[in-house]
C-alpha cells in the first residue's frame, strides 16, 4: 500500500561516480578475492569448464574506516553489470511484513536484471541471530532475516544473483545467514600494514601540492593502528591547516599538526594554566619518556609534549618500528613500567601523587590482569582462562557474564595484578632516580619549547645505555626454562643473508592472481583483434566506445578521386608510417597553448598543483607559503635518513620556505 513494501535500493548506473579497484589501497587480498568475482561476471567459461560456481556471497567484516563500503564501490565500478545498493535499516519497519515484503521485491528486481550484483551495507541491523535481545527477539526484523535466508538459498530458483554485505559485527550474525550456500566467502577487511599505510597515503595525496620536506613515508610509520579513514583524514586535516593560513604547499609541519588533532584532538590554547601544573606536567610526560627510554623492550619514545589537547594536558607518544602481532612477557611489562613513568616522577620530585596519572593507571591495570587472566603469563594462575567473556550483552550469547571461578582463585589474580602493577612503579621509580640529572634537563627543556621530538631526545638521552628486564614473575622460568645449549633455527632469509646470497622471494598468491589476470587480458585482446592497451570484456558490454583507430595513414601525395586538383592532404603522415600528424583542430583544445598545457607532460595544469613558473635558471624561487610550527616545538636536531624521495606533486628544492609566515601556533601565546 502507496508502495510501502517496495525495495529502497538504489540502482548504480555507468553514469554514477563509482570507485576502480586502482582506489582501493592497503586491503591487496580483499581486492584479489573481489577480482574474481568480476572475472567470473566478464569469462565464466573458464570457471565453468572446471565445475566452479561462483560465490553467491560476500561478507565484508572488520573494524569501522577500513574500506568495506569503498570494496563494495570499487566492485560497482568495475563489474559491468547491474549494481543494486541498499543499507539494512531500509529493511526495517514499525509494521511487521514491511521488510520482508522489500526482501521480495529487491531479489525480484534483481533477477529481472541478473546478473547483477545486491550490497547490503550494516547487514546486522537485520541479519541478528535469531531469538537475541530484549523479550527473546524482534517480530519485524526475524520475519526480514527469514525472508532474506529463504532468497538468498530457498527452495526457489535464486539465479545469476550475487549478495554482498558489509558489518563491524560478524559475531552477533544468525549462523544461517554465514552458512556456505549464503555467504560462501567472508573477507576480513582489517588496519593496513605499514606498506598498505604508504599507499593509502600515496592515493589521498593526489592533487595535494607539498613542501620539499613532507615526508609521506615517515607518516606512514608513525600512524600504525591507523584505518584508512583516519590517514584520510590526517591529510584533509593539513591541507585545512594549510589553506586556513593562506598556504599553498602542505609541509611537515602540517602533517605533525593533523597527526595530533586526529589522535587527541584540536589544541585549547586558550585554557589557561597555573606554572606550577605546568611544572607537574612536565615531570609526569617526562617520567614517561625517560622509564621508556631506558628499557630496550619498548619502542623510544619519538614525540612528547605538554601542550593540552581534548583531555589530556599531555603526551608521550611510543612509535612502533614494525607492525608488530604479538607480544612477550618482557615487552608487556614494559608497557607497565613505561605506565607509571608519570606518577613516580611526580612522586620523585614533588613528594605528591596526583590525579594526571588515572588514565595511566587504568591502562596498566588492563595490561596486567590480561596478562594474568588472558595471556598465562604468571605462573602461580597458570594458562588458565579467567574474566568476563567477551560478547553483545543484547544478542544473548557470551554478553556481560563471567567465567566461574572460585573466590580463592579471584584473590589470587588480584594479588597477582597488584604485584606487577607495584613492580613496575617500582622499576620506573629506580630508573629516574638514577637518571634524575637527565629527568630535570628534560623537564626544563619541555617547559622552554613545550614540544620534543626524537632528534632532540636522542641528544639528550645519548648517553643512556638501555637495559634489559631480567625478570618479571619470582622463579618464572623454574619450571618450563630455556634450554640453554640450542639456539631456534634461521628463516630462509637470516640464512641468505648470511651467505650473502639475495633472499628468496615470498609467494604471494595476490601477485600470482594479477599475473594471471593479465595474461588472460592479452588472450582475449589477441581473441578480438583489439588494438594493444583497449580491453574488452567477454560476454558483457563496458557501456564505453573503443577507441576508433583508422589503420595507416594515407600517403602524402593521396588525393581524393575525381576531385582534379592535387591539394595536400592535412592528415597524412609526414615522416615514419607510425607517426601521425597532429589534427588541425587540436589547438582549439589548448594543445600547443603555454598558457594551457604543461609542455613537458603535454597535460593539463591541475587545479592542485602549485606553478613551478621561476624556478628555472635565473628566476627568484618560488615561495612556499605553509603551516609551520612555532620555533620552540621543532627539533632542534635532524637525522641524515628523515631525507624525502622525490614524488610526482612535490616542489621543487629550489623554493624557500617563508620564516614569517604568521599561523595559529605562532599567535599562541
Amino acid at each position: 500500500m502507496f508502495g510501502m513494501g517496495s525495495s529502497k535500493a538504489k540502482q548504480l548506473t555507468k553514469d554514477t561516480p563509482t570507485n576502480t579497484f586502482a582506489d582501493v589501497a592497503g586491503a591487496d587480498e580483499a581486492v584479489d578475492e573481489l577480482h574474481e568475482i568480476k572475472d567470473f561476471l566478464e569469462d565464466p567459461t573458464r570457471y565453468q569448464d572446471l565445475g566452479a560456481k561462483i560465490p553467491r556471497g560476500v561478507l565484508l567484516y572488520g573494524p569501522p574506516g577500513t574500506g568495506k563500503t569503498l570494496l563494495a564501490r570499487a566492485v560497482a565500478g568495475e563489474a559491468g553489470v547491474p549494481f543494486y545498493s541498499i543499507s539494512g535499516s531500509d529493511f526495517v519497519e514499525m509494521f511487521v511484513g514491511v521488510g520482508a515484503s522489500r526482501v521480495r521485491d529487491l531479489f525480484k528486481q534483481a533477477k529481472e536484471n541478473s546478473p547483477c550484483i545486491i550490497f547490503i551495507d550494516e547487514i546486522d541491523a537485520v541479519g541478528r541471530a535469531r531469538g537475541s535481545g530484549m523479550g527473546g527477539g524482534h517480530d519485524e526484523r526475524e520475519q526480514t532475516l527469514n525472508q532474506l535466508l529463504v532468497e538468498m538459498d530457498g527452495f526457489g530458483d535464486r539465479g545469476s544473483v550475487i549478495l554482498m554485505a558489509a558489518t563491524n559485527r560478524p559475531d552477533v550474525l544468525d549462523p544461517a545467514l554465514l552458512r556456505p550456500g549464503r555467504f560462501d566467502r567472508q573477507i576480513p577487511v582489517t588496519a593496513p600494514d605499514l606498506r598498505g599505510r604508504e599507499q593509502i597515503l600515496e592515493i589521498h595525496a593526489k592533487g595535494k601540492p607539498f613542501a620539499p620536506d613532507a615526508n609521506l613515508k615517515a607518516l606512514a610509520k608513525r600512524t600504525a593502528g591507523m584505518s584508512g579513514a583516519d590517514l584520510g583524514n590526517v591529510l584533509n586535516e593539513a591541507a585545512l591547516l594549510t589553506a586556513r593560513i593562506g598556504g599553498n604547499a602542505i609541509t611537515a609541519d602540517a602533517l605533525e599538526e593533523a597527526t595530533d588533532r586526529v589522535i587527541g584532538g584540536p589544541r585549547r590554547s586558550s585554557k589557561i594554566i597555573s606554572e606550577q601544573e605546568k611544572k607537574v606536567t612536565a615531570y609526569h610526560e617526562g617520567g614517561h619518556t625517560l622509564s621508556a627510554w631506558a628499557l630496550s623492550d619498548i619502542e623510544r619514545v619519538y614525540k612528547v609534549t605538554i601542550l593540552a589537547r581534548g583531555r589530556t594536558g599531555g603526551h608521550a607518544m611510543t612509535v612502533q618500528e614494525d607492525d608488530k602481532g604479538m607480544y612477550n612477557r618482557n615487552e608487556l611489562f614494559a608497557r607497565l613500567v613505561f605506565a607509571m613513568g608519570g606518577r613516580a616522577a611526580e612522586e620523585l620530585v614533588f613528594g605528591a601523587p596526583t590525579t594526571g596519572a588515572s588514565a595511566d593507571i587504568e591502562q596498566a591495570t588492563k595490561i596486567a590482569r590480561a596478562m594474568v587472566t588472558e595471556y598465562g603469563m604468571s605462573p602461580a594462575v597458570g594458562m588458565v582462562k579467567y574474566g568476563e567473556e567477551q560478547g553483545d550483552p543484547f544478542s544473548g550469547r557470551g554478553g556481560g557474564g563471567t567465567l566461574t571461578h572460585s573466590q580463592e582463585v579471584a584473590a589470587l589474580i588480584d594479588t597477582e595484578v597488584t604485584y606487577l602493577l607495584d613492580k613496575a612503579h617500582e622499576a620506573s621509580y629506580q630508573i629516574l632516580r638514577e637518571y634524575r640529572d637527565h629527568l630535570d634537563r628534560l623537564a626544563e627543556k619541555l617547559l622552554e619549547k613545550e614540544t620534543l621530538r626524537r632528534p632532540d631526545l636522542e641528544v639528550l638521552f645519548s648517553d643512556i645505555e638501555p637495559r634489559s628486564i631480567d625478570e618479571v614473575f619470582p622463579d618464572e622460568n623454574a619450571r618450563f626454562p630455556r634450554q640453554e645449549d640450542r639456539e631456534p633455527v634461521k628463516t630462509p632469509v637470516e640464512v641468505a643473508i648470511e651467505r650473502g646470497e639475495e633472499p628468496p622471494k615470498r609467494f604471494s598468491i595476490v601477485e600470482a592472481s594479477k599475473a594471471a589476470r593479465e595474461r588472460r587480458r592479452k588472450e582475449l585482446e589477441e581473441q578480438k583483434g583489439a588494438p594493444q592497451g583497449v580491453s574488452v570484456p567477454v560476454g558483457l558490454s563496458t557501456g564505453k566506445a573503443p577507441t576508433p583507430d583508422y589503420g595507416t595513414p594515407p600517403p602524402a601525395d593521396w588525393t581524393i578521386p575525381g576531385s582534379g586538383a592535387k591539394r595536400p592532404n592535412p592528415y597524412a603522415g609526414t615522416s615514419a608510417p607510425s607517426q601521425k600528424a597532429e589534427h588541425p583542430g587540436m589547438k582549439a583544445y589548448g594543445f600547443g597553448d603555454k598558457e594551457l598545457m604543461d609542455q613537458s607532460t603535454g597535460g593539463e595544469h591541475a587545479p592542485g598543483n602549485v606553478s613551478r613558473k621561476g624556478t628555472g635558471p635565473g628566476d627568484a624561487p618560488t615561495q612556499i607559503i605553509g603551516f609551520r610550527l612555532p620555533d620552540h616545538e621543532r627539533p632542534d636536531h635532524d637525522r641524515p635518513e628523515d631525507k624525502v624521495e622525490e614524488r610526482p606533486g612535490m616542489m621543487d628544492e629550489a623554493t624557500e620556505v617563508d620564516p614569517g609566515t604568521e599561523n595559529e601556533g605562532d599567535k599562541r601565546g
